[in-house]
């Protein structure tokens, strides 16, 4: 009988052991890029390959104080360190009323450009009840012009002492060196966001 106990304890240990090794392994990352129904070969195509978000407190025209997040995915065609007027291409999403409650560096939901508000053309904080969550794609610093777009943040987990994030966006931008309008595509899962200001000239980008 003893030993028929030491059996099945044995065996539960093993299973239970399993269990916990299914459980903690991780899950794959992956990025795709298509520019005009193109895919892109994201690693042959940019040497530099960033994310960086930022979560910051700013005052509103309205008087009140609201939390702003952003998120961006930095595709740079030259190597060394990322700035704005080196060809590139982009995808920012930015949310102007962030959630203060789950201390994540940007919110899971819809992201849209031009703003969602029917009213405003730009930014509505609160007074017209719409989300303030845009997403904008670009190709070089001042010369952007982002069109129109639409993009989800599918999930933000923590991991490691970090955040992985996971989404899709779609839209139109103009690209000045071609001097025509462009349509962008991207997938992303379990990406690793980035949060060191002195390594990204993102950092306060559309202002506070």
């Amino acid at each position: 009988m003893f030993k028929k106990l030491l059996l099945v304890m044995s065996l539960l240990f093993t299973f239970s052991c399993e269990d916990n090794i299914v459980a903690y392994v991780d899950e794959e990352t992956s990025m795709k890029l298509w520019l005009n129904g193109v895919e892109v070969d994201v690693e042959a195509t940019y040497e530099k390959i960033t994310t960086y978000g930022e979560e910051v407190e700013y005052i509103a025209d309205n008087g009140h104080t609201y939390t702003k997040k952003i998120f961006v995915i930095h595709f740079q065609e030259e190597g060394g360190r990322v700035e704005l007027d080196k060809e590139h291409y982009a995808i920012v999403f930015t949310d102007w009323e962030g959630s203060t409650s789950n201390n994540q560096p940007v919110d899971v939901g819809n992201y849209q450009w031009p703003a969602q508000c029917p009213i405003c053309v730009r930014l509505c904080i609160c007074d017209h009840g719409a989300q303030s969550k845009w997403v904008r794609m670009e190709i070089v610093g001042d010369s952007d012009v982002a069109i129109m777009g639409s993009a989800r943040i599918k999930k933000v987990d923590e991991k490691d002492g970090g955040w992985i994030i996971s989404g899709n966006g779609e839209g139109t931008f103009y690209n000045p060196y071609i001097e025509a309008n462009m349509e962008g595509k991207i997938e992303f899962t379990n990406l690793e966001i980035k949060t060191d200001s002195e390594e990204s000239p993102y950092y306060n980008y559309g202002g506070r």
